[in-house]
């Protein structure tokens, strides 16, 4: 599990991405990417838990992602008598462990500056992702390599797509409609459904 996590995230935090592993006691597997989620926490059979995370993301990215996914994991070995349903997936139990888990490596042993600081803004009051929290998301763009973020020429953020462009994003066609805040209502083309789409999620726009 070291080396495997030693190839994902920043050097000074393999070894508490290690102890949480064994504290917790999850399967751990790196996914290949994924457009709709980063990662993902399961609770399998027999109460056997799994978290995967995506291959492609940069270290600080796949560290905050490793960490708010073991956060899942110690709601629910913390609250095993409950059912799920009675824990809001990112309500404020979650929260909580996310901030306490994400205490000890929240500083510039970990993290650069240009980081560290967007990233303790969104944890005031994390959300159910990172993409919540756009200067958060550029920071963590801005350390992007090429070969990580596998952009096509036609890729773009939603927000710097023109009103009325059409677009592809999950695999589905849409319209993109108007800003609300930090989601973008677009229509999707097959079914005439409209969507809130945060504003920056990575859409490729059609040629026509």
């Amino acid at each position: 599990m070291t080396n495997l996590l030693s190839n994902y995230v920043p050097e000074a935090s393999v070894v508490y991405c290690q102890q949480l592993w064994q504290q917790y006691q999850f399967t751990f597997q790196v996914a290949r990417p994924r457009r709709t989620r980063l990662g993902d926490f399961r609770v399998l059979p027999y109460n056997r838990t799994q978290i995967t995370v995506n291959a492609n993301l940069n270290p600080y990215a796949f560290l905050i992602t490793y960490v708010h996914e073991v956060a899942h994991a110690a709601v629910h070995s913390q609250n095993k008598s409950l059912r799920r349903s009675h824990i809001r997936p990112h309500g404020p139990v979650w929260q909580t462990a996310f901030q306490q888990l994400m205490q000890p490596i929240l500083n510039e042993d970990v993290f650069p500056k240009a980081i560290l600081q967007p990233l303790r803004q969104y944890l005031l009051k994390p959300a159910a992702t990172t993409y919540a929290n756009p200067a958060l998301v550029m920071a963590l763009r801005q350390v992007d390599q090429p070969q990580t973020t596998n952009l096509s020429a036609n890729q773009v953020m939603l927000r710097d797509v023109s009103e009325g462009r059409v677009f592809q994003f999950a695999k589905k066609t849409f319209i993109r409609g108007t800003l609300r805040r930090t989601r973008v209502v677009c229509k999707e083309v097959s079914s005439g459904r409209s969507y809130a789409i945060l504003a920056h999620a990575l859409v490729e726009i059609i040629i026509e």
